[in-house]
Protein backbone atom coordinates (compact mmCIF):
# COMPACT_ATOMS: atom_id res chain seq x y z
CA UNK A 1 0.00 0.00 0.00
CA UNK A 2 2.81 2.39 1.07
CA UNK A 3 4.53 2.28 -2.46
CA UNK A 4 1.17 2.35 -4.50
CA UNK A 5 0.72 5.79 -2.55
CA UNK A 6 4.23 6.99 -3.20
CA UNK A 7 3.73 6.43 -6.68
CA UNK A 8 0.41 7.99 -6.72
CA UNK A 9 1.27 11.73 -4.94
CA UNK A 10 3.94 11.60 -7.55
CA UNK A 11 2.05 10.97 -10.26
CA UNK A 12 -1.27 13.01 -9.57
CA UNK A 13 -2.34 15.82 -8.28
CA UNK A 14 -4.49 14.33 -5.92
CA UNK A 15 -5.33 15.99 -2.15
CA UNK A 16 -5.69 12.72 -0.22
CA UNK A 17 -4.95 9.13 -0.28
CA UNK A 18 -7.05 6.28 1.46
CA UNK A 19 -5.54 3.36 2.69
CA UNK A 20 -8.17 0.47 3.75
CA UNK A 21 -6.99 -1.35 6.15
CA UNK A 22 -7.38 -4.26 8.86
CA UNK A 23 -5.63 -2.32 11.15
CA UNK A 24 -4.84 1.10 11.79
CA UNK A 25 -1.38 0.75 13.38
CA UNK A 26 0.44 0.11 10.53
CA UNK A 27 4.62 -0.29 10.43
CA UNK A 28 5.04 3.06 8.27
CA UNK A 29 4.66 6.36 9.02
CA UNK A 30 2.57 8.20 6.79
CA UNK A 31 2.47 12.08 5.59
CA UNK A 32 -0.58 13.85 5.92
CA UNK A 33 -1.83 13.36 2.58
CA UNK A 34 -2.04 9.46 3.55
CA UNK A 35 -4.91 8.56 5.53
CA UNK A 36 -5.02 5.06 7.17
CA UNK A 37 -9.05 3.82 7.60
CA UNK A 38 -9.61 0.95 9.83
CA UNK A 39 -12.24 -1.19 8.29
CA UNK A 40 -11.89 -4.39 10.26
CA UNK A 41 -15.14 -3.21 11.94
CA UNK A 42 -17.23 -2.94 8.49
CA UNK A 43 -21.09 -3.88 8.72
CA UNK A 44 -21.57 -4.46 5.20
CA UNK A 45 -20.71 -8.32 4.60
CA UNK A 46 -21.28 -10.77 7.64
CA UNK A 47 -19.51 -13.72 8.58
CA UNK A 48 -20.51 -16.72 7.43
CA UNK A 49 -22.09 -15.06 3.96
CA UNK A 50 -20.89 -16.92 0.96
CA UNK A 51 -18.08 -14.69 -0.24
CA UNK A 52 -16.68 -14.00 3.05
CA UNK A 53 -15.56 -17.42 2.91
CA UNK A 54 -13.63 -17.37 -0.57
CA UNK A 55 -10.15 -17.11 -0.99
CA UNK A 56 -10.38 -13.52 -0.37
CA UNK A 57 -10.46 -11.67 2.69
CA UNK A 58 -13.39 -9.00 3.29
CA UNK A 59 -10.88 -6.26 1.86
CA UNK A 60 -11.41 -7.61 -1.83
CA UNK A 61 -15.03 -6.99 -1.12
CA UNK A 62 -14.45 -3.37 0.23
CA UNK A 63 -14.50 -2.27 -3.17
CA UNK A 64 -18.39 -2.63 -3.25
CA UNK A 65 -18.69 -0.75 -0.68
CA UNK A 66 -16.95 2.43 -1.25
CA UNK A 67 -19.90 4.37 -2.36
CA UNK A 68 -21.00 4.09 1.29
CA UNK A 69 -17.20 4.21 3.19
CA UNK A 70 -17.19 7.38 1.61
CA UNK A 71 -20.11 9.24 1.22
CA UNK A 72 -19.00 12.74 1.42
CA UNK A 73 -17.22 11.94 -1.75
CA UNK A 74 -18.89 11.68 -5.52
CA UNK A 75 -16.01 10.12 -7.03
CA UNK A 76 -13.01 7.97 -6.03
CA UNK A 77 -10.09 6.08 -7.76
CA UNK A 78 -9.48 2.84 -6.56
CA UNK A 79 -6.60 1.05 -6.64
CA UNK A 80 -5.14 -2.80 -5.76
CA UNK A 81 -1.99 -2.86 -4.00
CA UNK A 82 -0.16 -4.07 -6.74
CA UNK A 83 -0.60 -1.16 -8.91
CA UNK A 84 2.34 1.27 -9.71
CA UNK A 85 1.35 4.56 -11.48
CA UNK A 86 4.29 5.46 -13.94
CA UNK A 87 3.08 8.71 -15.57
CA UNK A 88 0.75 11.49 -14.98
CA UNK A 89 -2.84 10.35 -14.55
CA UNK A 90 -4.59 13.37 -13.12
CA UNK A 91 -6.84 13.54 -16.37
CA UNK A 92 -8.19 10.75 -14.92
CA UNK A 93 -10.81 12.57 -12.67
CA UNK A 94 -11.43 15.23 -15.67
CA UNK A 95 -13.49 11.67 -17.08
CA UNK A 96 -17.11 12.60 -17.25
CA UNK A 97 -19.03 9.87 -15.52
CA UNK A 98 -22.39 10.91 -16.70
CA UNK A 99 -24.93 8.02 -16.88
CA UNK A 100 -21.90 5.62 -15.94
CA UNK A 101 -21.73 3.66 -12.72
CA UNK A 102 -17.87 3.17 -13.16
CA UNK A 103 -15.08 3.51 -15.83
CA UNK A 104 -12.10 0.87 -15.71
CA UNK A 105 -10.09 -1.67 -18.62
CA UNK A 106 -11.88 -3.94 -20.63
CA UNK A 107 -10.47 -7.61 -19.87
CA UNK A 108 -9.99 -9.13 -23.69
CA UNK A 109 -10.61 -12.58 -23.13
CA UNK A 110 -13.44 -11.74 -20.67
CA UNK A 111 -15.61 -9.12 -23.12
CA UNK A 112 -17.95 -10.21 -25.87
CA UNK A 113 -19.55 -7.86 -28.19
CA UNK A 114 -22.82 -7.40 -26.40
CA UNK A 115 -20.72 -8.15 -22.69
CA UNK A 116 -18.46 -5.58 -21.59
CA UNK A 117 -16.00 -7.04 -18.51
CA UNK A 118 -13.53 -5.06 -16.64
CA UNK A 119 -10.73 -5.43 -14.42
CA UNK A 120 -10.71 -3.75 -11.27
CA UNK A 121 -7.04 -3.33 -10.35
CA UNK A 122 -8.02 0.26 -11.09
CA UNK A 123 -11.51 2.08 -11.10
CA UNK A 124 -12.83 5.18 -11.04
CA UNK A 125 -16.24 5.00 -9.30
CA UNK A 126 -19.11 7.09 -9.67
CA UNK A 127 -19.96 7.10 -6.46
CA UNK A 128 -22.82 9.31 -6.17
CA UNK A 129 -24.45 7.42 -9.09
CA UNK A 130 -24.17 4.51 -7.72
CA UNK A 131 -26.17 5.53 -3.96
CA UNK A 132 -28.55 7.35 -5.84
CA UNK A 133 -29.87 4.57 -7.95
CA UNK A 134 -29.66 2.46 -5.13
CA UNK A 135 -27.06 0.29 -6.95
CA UNK A 136 -24.58 0.47 -4.27
CA UNK A 137 -26.83 -1.25 -1.89
CA UNK A 138 -28.04 -3.92 -4.73
CA UNK A 139 -24.36 -4.87 -5.08
CA UNK A 140 -23.77 -5.72 -1.47
CA UNK A 141 -27.10 -7.43 -1.30
CA UNK A 142 -26.29 -9.57 -4.57
CA UNK A 143 -22.58 -10.13 -2.83
CA UNK A 144 -24.31 -11.62 0.41
CA UNK A 145 -26.52 -13.75 -0.94
CA UNK A 146 -24.21 -15.67 -3.79
CA UNK A 147 -20.84 -16.97 -3.62
CA UNK A 148 -18.70 -15.45 -7.03
CA UNK A 149 -15.15 -16.12 -8.20
CA UNK A 150 -13.55 -12.89 -8.28
CA UNK A 151 -15.90 -11.20 -6.11
CA UNK A 152 -17.10 -7.81 -5.89
CA UNK A 153 -15.10 -7.36 -9.54
CA UNK A 154 -18.00 -9.77 -10.86
CA UNK A 155 -20.88 -8.61 -9.75
CA UNK A 156 -20.02 -4.89 -10.08
CA UNK A 157 -19.37 -5.90 -14.00
CA UNK A 158 -22.82 -7.98 -14.27
CA UNK A 159 -24.97 -5.51 -12.41
CA UNK A 160 -23.94 -2.59 -14.10
CA UNK A 161 -23.78 -3.40 -18.10
CA UNK A 162 -24.26 -0.65 -19.67
CA UNK A 163 -23.51 1.68 -17.80
CA UNK A 164 -19.39 1.12 -17.37
CA UNK A 165 -17.45 3.27 -19.24
CA UNK A 166 -14.46 1.46 -20.60
CA UNK A 167 -11.03 3.25 -20.40
CA UNK A 168 -7.46 3.12 -22.54
CA UNK A 169 -5.92 0.00 -21.56
CA UNK A 170 -2.45 2.14 -20.69
CA UNK A 171 -4.42 2.96 -17.39
CA UNK A 172 -4.28 -0.82 -15.95
CA UNK A 173 -1.94 -2.21 -18.06
CA UNK A 174 -1.60 -6.72 -16.78
CA UNK A 175 -1.95 -9.64 -18.67
CA UNK A 176 -5.53 -9.36 -18.82
CA UNK A 177 -5.85 -6.28 -20.73
CA UNK A 178 -5.12 -4.74 -24.20
CA UNK A 179 -1.29 -5.00 -24.56
CA UNK A 180 0.16 -1.50 -25.10
CA UNK A 181 4.03 -1.52 -23.90
CA UNK A 182 4.57 2.25 -24.85
CA UNK A 183 1.54 3.68 -23.36
CA UNK A 184 1.99 2.58 -19.91
CA UNK A 185 0.40 4.81 -17.19
CA UNK A 186 -0.54 2.42 -14.85
CA UNK A 187 1.40 -0.80 -14.50
CA UNK A 188 -0.89 -4.08 -12.42
CA UNK A 189 1.41 -6.28 -11.31
CA UNK A 190 -1.76 -8.91 -11.55
CA UNK A 191 -1.13 -12.33 -11.53
CA UNK A 192 2.75 -11.73 -10.90
CA UNK A 193 3.93 -13.61 -7.76
CA UNK A 194 7.12 -11.43 -7.44
CA UNK A 195 5.77 -8.16 -8.41
CA UNK A 196 7.81 -6.59 -4.93
CA UNK A 197 10.52 -7.70 -6.17
CA UNK A 198 10.01 -5.86 -9.78
CA UNK A 199 12.27 -2.32 -10.67
CA UNK A 200 9.29 0.34 -10.77
CA UNK A 201 7.91 -1.28 -7.44
CA UNK A 202 11.37 -1.20 -5.92
CA UNK A 203 11.86 2.63 -7.07
CA UNK A 204 9.17 4.63 -5.41
CA UNK A 205 9.90 1.71 -2.17
CA UNK A 206 13.49 2.95 -2.02
CA UNK A 207 12.07 6.50 -2.30
CA UNK A 208 12.00 8.03 0.88
CA UNK A 209 8.73 10.38 1.44
CA UNK A 210 10.68 13.67 1.55
CA UNK A 211 11.53 13.24 -1.98
CA UNK A 212 7.82 12.12 -2.62
CA UNK A 213 6.92 14.97 -0.98
CA UNK A 214 9.68 17.40 -2.62
CA UNK A 215 8.58 16.06 -5.86
CA UNK A 216 4.71 16.58 -5.56
CA UNK A 217 5.69 19.84 -4.62
CA UNK A 218 7.50 20.90 -7.72
CA UNK A 219 5.30 19.12 -10.02
CA UNK A 220 1.81 19.57 -8.76
CA UNK A 221 2.35 22.90 -6.35
CA UNK A 222 1.22 20.77 -3.13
Amino acid sequence: MEVAAKSLLCNSDVDKVYLLAEDDKLPFKFPKEVEVLNVSDQEYFAEGTPNMTSNFSYMALMRAALPLVFPEHDKILSLDVDTIIRRDISDLWEIPLDGYYFASCRETHRSYDDYLYCNHGVVMFNLKALRNSGKADEVIDVLNRCRFRWVDQDVLNYLCQGRIKNLPSEYNVNDWTEKRPNAVRILHYAGIKDWFNQPAYLEYKNMPWDEVLNWRKERYGK
